[in-house]
């Protein structure tokens, strides 16, 4: 099995700002602007939508623009067809990684994003973001691989629910261009809870804290299971042993700025199954 680490949802040059983090701890990441469909306004959140929070925290986003909606992750974010499932797309040079990398059914990716909480402002009776709080990378949803699904190099594969999905619809042009689709219930080692396959975490808690306390939101801190000694293959794209810093039971990586997709094998760290299934349990 396989850990990919995923980035997602807004960031300083798709939004440009945070994804929130509610004042009653639930939070949402914000699928970044496109020409495509459904608007923010489209996309239901708990008793209203993005569009309406995006009024409220930000003045330079359009809350009736369109959205590229991936990974498409919770069932009551806009109308749904019978069967459907959590979807993630992906295309090119992030597409050739995750192939290279050996990633297929059975591995589990967990997204990640730029997060800030956020507060309630009587005088404004809006929601803003709270100027003292931190910038966080945050894991905010997961997906285990179920089924691979291949758009352009055999369209009548697409199940009619997933037509909808940006990377089943839009044209790519792209014979790398993926689906891949969540599997009926997530299988991991240790694991004793009946989860979904795919979904999001509703609420914000630390242990889905990437970013080290105190520090920028790309320096992470992880557990010390995930160390590369002994010759191990280290997290992709994380091979030079100056980003990494054991620190008692933990270990504080320098995150790289760039890529989208960095992948764990667990055979080689044993140690991160009990750390999945505590992100689950908890």
């Amino acid at each position: 099995m396989k850990i990919i680490f995923s980035r997602k949802g807004f960031d300083s040059e798709n939004g440009g700002i945070p994804s929130p983090i509610f004042p009653d701890r639930s939070m949402v990441s914000y699928p970044i602007p496109s020409e495509q469909v459904p608007s923010f306004r489209e996309i239901g959140f708990k008793d209203t939508n993005l569009g309406d929070i995006l009024e409220q925290i930000s003045y330079g986003i359009d809350p009736d623009g369109g959205t590229h909606l991936d990974p498409d992750l919770r069932y009551d974010a806009i109308p749904r067809l019978s069967g459907w499932k959590p979807c993630f797309g992906q295309v090119g040079g992030p597409q050739t990684h995750l192939e290279n990398m050996g990633v297929g059914i059975g591995d589990i990716f967990l997204f990640f994003g730029w997060f800030s909480e956020t507060y309630y402002d009587e005088n404004e009776g809006k929601i803003l973001f709270d100027p003292k709080a931190p910038d966080l990378h945050v894991i905010f949803g997961w997906l285990q691989v179920g089924n691979i699904l291949k758009p352009d190099l055999n369209p009548e594969s697409i199940p009619v629910w997933a037509k909808d999905h940006p990377h089943a619809y839009d044209v790519y042009n792209d014979y790398k261009n993926t689906i891949y689709v969540a599997s009926e219930l997530l299988q991991v080692p240790g694991l004793k809870k009946k989860i979904p396959g795919g979904g999001a975490f509703e609420k914000f808690n630390k242990s889905l804290q990437l970013t080290a306390p105190g520090c920028s939101r790309s320096v992470w801190k992880l557990p010390g299971c995930m160390y590369p000694d002994q010759n191990k293959t280290p997290l992709s794209y994380h091979v030079d042993m100056k980003r990494w810093q054991k620190q008692d039971d933990h270990v504080i990586l320098k995150s790289v700025a760039k890529g989208q997709e960095f992948v764990l094998d667990c055979t080689e760290y044993p140690g991160s199954y009990d750390w999945l299934s505590s992100l689950f349990e908890n």
